[in-house]
């Protein structure tokens, strides 16, 4: 038999071993545990750089148009709001920002942050006690060319449009660079007019025609389309240069005119209301409608229009002419145009002001947003939005702005 004390000496050494085997153990898993745990918190912070930075970076290329200095300085704010890393770094975070030219003449952002983390378990080993994490973000700002077309139809009058319209275009082309974009500016009532061709620079001279904008007539919304598409078309894009096209398109009203031939071969812009039944004869040369034309088709006709009883629509039908009829054509013709643009890669955006005045359904439809009815998901997607009244107009513009210099990066 084994002596008693053999037994209690060998029990106290197994148990010796067991509770340095344990020891072992646990500090080994302390340490797991410790590695997992600060290497989510350096994950976590990587990640949180990461969007930091694409923030920062895009933030940079949509304010190009304050300079450098400005972009830089929103920039660094836009990551010091988005970086959260709670009380792990060590240092403040740092962030280089530089701006470059690429091949095609676009400007580039750069940017390169860092920032020292602290470790919480592994710190016990020295080399061990913080990590620095980076992250690097390019962004590239296209050019733009684009074409402003306001509605300066007689209703702006009365909706006070006339009066918030020029701030609201002010401020709109103040988000846009005078030295890298092109912009042009159309109107349109019974006529078009080219009140600013494409050009660079382009802030002061877009601001002074708004505001010099006088108000009257019908809805000639495809004219302004088409004028708007040529001024766009004329700007050519060298090959391998990055330039989006956009045709920003302003009404309050119906697209209630169109321009035909009656009755013998003479060019004429005839218009209905946005109400009623009544219609208008104008000159597409000065605009001017001409004697004795507002009547109702039910009643006596000058003498020129006495053959005008009816008329061969865009689609091919033969129609009455009636203001409702012209209303139905005036939209439908706009509607053509605006397939034209975007099938020549351009993007439209819409903006409509008023609550019941405006055909918001045909705003969609013209810009080609996903919302509307005939959405074609394989022409360049644009957005229709609304003011309800005019003092909604700064704000209004202000979003479609936002969205242009959004298409603008990359």
């Amino acid at each position: 038999m084994t002596p008693l004390h053999h037994l209690s000496r060998r029990s106290r050494k197994e148990t010796g071993q067991t509770l340095v085997f344990f020891a072992i153990m646990v500090l080994m898993l302390m340490l797991v545990v410790g590695m997992t745990v600060d290497a989510a918190t350096i994950y976590l912070s990587k990640a949180a750089m990461d969007k930091a930075i694409d923030a920062a970076s895009l933030t940079a290329v949509r304010n190009l148009f304050q300079g450098q200095a400005r972009a830089t300085e929103v920039a660094q704010a836009s990551f010091t709001a988005n970086y959260r890393c709670g009380g792990q770094s060590s240092t403040a975070p740092v962030l280089n920002i530089t701006y470059s030219v690429d091949a095609a003449g676009n400007t580039v952002v750069n940017i390169l942050g860092t920032s020292v983390v602290n470790t919480y378990f592994l710190r016990i080993v020295p080399r061990f006690q913080t990590f620095q994490v980076s992250s690097v973000a390019t962004a590239t700002r296209a050019k733009l060319v684009m074409s402003l077309v306001l509605d300066r139809s007689g209703s702006m009058s009365g909706n006070n449009g006339s009066v918030k319209l020029p701030g609201a275009v002010a401020t709109f082309i103040s988000f846009f660079d005078d030295n890298m974009d092109k912009v042009s500016l159309v109107s349109f009532a019974s006529t078009t007019n080219l009140n600013v061709s494409v050009r660079q620079p382009f802030k002061s001279v877009v601001a002074t025609a708004a505001n010099s904008l006088t108000y009257s007539g019908g809805t000639y919304s495809e004219g302004g389309l088409k004028l708007a598409k040529r001024q766009n078309d004329s700007v050519i894009v060298p090959a391998g240069e990055n330039v989006i096209k956009v045709v920003v398109f302003f009404t309050d009203g119906l697209a209630n005119t169109f321009q035909g031939t009656w009755p013998t071969n003479k060019t004429y812009n005839v218009g209905g209301t946005d109400s009623g039944n009544s219609y208008a004869i104008f000159s597409p040369s000065s605009g001017n409608q001409l004697p004795n034309n507002q009547t109702m088709f039910s009643g006596p006709s000058p003498s020129y229009c006495t053959t005008m009883s009816t008329f061969v629509s865009t689609n091919g039908t033969t129609k009455t002419c009636n203001a409702t009829n012209f209303r139905t054509e005036g939209q439908l013709r706009s509607l053509g145009t605006a397939n034209e643009i975007r099938d020549a890669n351009m993007l439209i955006f819409a903006i409509g002001l008023g609550g019941g005045s405006v055909d918001q359904s045909f705003l969609h439809k013209i810009a080609n947003d996903t919302t509307s009815s005939t959405f074609n998901p394989n022409q360049p997607i644009g957005e229709a939005v609304f003011a309800a009244t005019a003092n909604d107009l700064q704000m209004t513009f202000q979003q479609i702005a936002s969205k242009i210099l959004l298409r603008l990066t990359r």
